[in-house]
């Protein structure tokens, strides 16, 4: 509130705070940029005082709008920037009224909030009225989305009917297949067993034939791996020779440790070894072929790996020994080790990969009984394969029905319609696709996951979030926030990424659009019906079967 060092009459006192009173106060019998509905608030008492809003201070009336900031609300100023924290209300006759801050009041900037330009009344700045033209367009955008959401609830009254209808096929469907998982099951296990008794019955009957056949097949590649495992076992016979002379005959008075060391490894090795005295090849007679060829490649890769051992005892010394002591035994020992890893480094080719000799498949016997014997085994395959494939189609079907029946589609089911459907947007340099209840991923040269449906968020049913997605480098796992709105087409409308690796897919969809309450409980009375009309026919179906 001002004051002034001079004093007029209490008349013309009187005369000036009303003028300024009436000054104020629009055709809404309010001040200025007070809105209709606060105008009750601003009505001075019976002595032309008014109270802050606040409470913490009484004006005369006609400081109300005088460009003075006298309550610490800034109440007293709703039509001036002189507090600039309140809100001045712009009436916009022909569109919207709105609420503009106080302090944008007089600011010489026609506000688009203020169409009316009654925030410029200064007169500094010239701003037209364009409520008329404004709210026209608005009026046109209005109708426009008023024709969307009209044409949206419709099909989303399609999706609800879907969806319910669904819920009670599937239901249906699970219990029709669940009444058939014993007798598939059964069948299955029939026919596993008729299959077993088929094989042996074939495996039993052509026994002596397939082995004489599999013999023929399998000798050259046994010859060939003894003779691979008899070298193996020459040059392993040689180091243990050398190690053991080495043993005896190295004078024990030099006390040269790299020696000692290989000495003592080598008793080592030795005790390792045990007392064994017989040989793969003494078995191989009793043995089948493909035995006979397992046990030559198994004895194959000891021998190896005995090689290795005694060899790497040998190197050791040949590094560290001292050679002041001229050791005959250790100098003897040293060369045949030099020997060996010349003439070893081009034989031990043939034993790098033992697994180059591969067991081929078997040859089939083609007599007439074994040919007997074959056909009645595939024969018995083949209804296995079938019913084994007619039980997991049961099990399959079973479990994809209670995934879509443990889904949250919405209270009314609205989503039902869209599970697995899948909507791709097209960006500069990505494709970005989701599949709604599925996954989300962003495709270019390869593909990147963002994310598996984990549910919705809050309880509006129109965002959903994908998790889990593949990790950032130096950053958190990817994941997407999808937020729907209502429209005409499902379809995602644009693909931002707010925060790294944190996508936001914007999707419209009839499924979000409002539906009029009346018509949704209507609706929900009618479904409930056909639902208790189709569970009557399926049970009435059921038992006739």
């Amino acid at each position: 509130m001002k004051t002034h060092s001079v004093c007029f009459p209490i008349l013309a006192t009187l005369a000036l705070s009303a003028a300024v009173t009436i000054a104020n106060v629009s055709n809404n019998n309010a001040p200025r940029g007070v809105s209709p509905s606060n105008a009750k608030l601003y009505v001075p008492d019976n002595v032309n005082n008014w109270s802050c809003l606040d409470g913490s201070k009484t004006i005369p009336f006609s400081a109300v709008n005088d460009d003075y900031c006298d309550c610490i609300d800034g109440s007293d100023e709703p039509g001036t920037s002189a507090c600039g924290t309140g809100q001045f209300y712009c009436a916009n006759i022909g569109h919207t009224p709105s609420n503009i801050k106080t302090s944008r009041v007089n600011d010489g900037v026609c506000d688009e909030e203020c169409c009316d330009g009654s925030d410029e009344y200064d007169g500094q700045t010239q701003c037209p009225n364009v409520c008329e033209e404004v709210g026209a367009t608005a009026r046109e955008e209005n109708d426009r989305i008023q024709s969307v959401q009209n044409e949206g609830a419709r099909l989303r009254r399609g999706f609800i009917k879907h969806g319910k209808a669904n819920k009670v096929l599937l239901t249906n469907e699970l219990e029709t297949l669940r009444s058939q998982v014993d007798h598939v099951q059964l069948a299955l296990n029939d026919a596993r067993d008729a299959a077993n008794e088929a094989q042996e019955a074939y495996l039993e009957g052509s026994k002596s034939e397939r082995e004489a056949t599999r013999k023929q097949q399998l000798e050259p590649l046994i010859q060939e791996q003894t003779k691979r495992l008899k070298y193996a076992s020459e040059v392993r016979d040689m180091l243990k020779l050398t190690l053991q002379s080495l043993k005896e005959n190295h004078n024990k008075n030099f006390h040269d440790m790299a020696v000692k060391g290989t000495v003592s490894g080598f008793d080592d090795y030795i005790v390792a070894q045990g007392e064994k005295t017989e040989t793969v090849e003494d078995d191989l007679a009793t043995l089948s072929s493909d035995r006979q060829f397992d046990a030559l490649m198994d004895e194959t890769s000891v021998v190896l790996r005995d090689i290795g051992t005694l060899h790497d005892l040998l190197d050791g010394m040949k590094r560290d020994y001292n050679t002041e002591y001229n050791d005959e035994a250790v100098l003897a020992a040293v060369k045949v080790t030099d020997d060996f890893e010349i003439t070893w480094d081009s034989s031990r080719l043939d034993f790098a990969d033992v697994e180059h000799l591969v067991l081929p498949e078997e040859l089939p016997v083609d007599s007439p009984e074994a040919e007997k014997f074959r056909d009645a085994m595939d024969s018995a395959q083949e209804v296995f394969n079938d019913a084994s494939g007619k039980e997991s189609k049961v099990q399959e079907g079973i479990r994809d029905i209670e995934r879509k029946l443990n889904m949250d589609f919405g209270p009314d089911e609205t989503f039902a319609q869209l599970v697995d459907n899948c909507f791709d947007f097209k960006d500069t340099e990505y494709t970005y696709s989701v599949c709604l209840f599925g996954d989300a991923n962003q495709n270019s040269h390869s593909s990147t996951h963002l994310g598996k449906f984990s549910g919705w968020e809050g309880d509006n049913y129109d965002v959903q979030m994908y998790t889990g997605g593949a990790k950032c480098w130096n950053g958190p796992e990817r994941s997407v926030k999808l937020v729907m709105s209502c429209g005409t087409t499902t379809e995602i409308v644009s693909v931002t990424e707010p925060e790294k690796c944190e996508y936001l897919f914007k999707l419209q969809t009839p499924a979000v659009c409002p539906i009029p309450e009346g018509e949704v409980d209507e609706q929900e009375h009618q479904q409930e019906q056909q639902q208790v009309e189709e569970g009557e026919e399926h049970t009435r179906k059921h038992d006739e079967l």
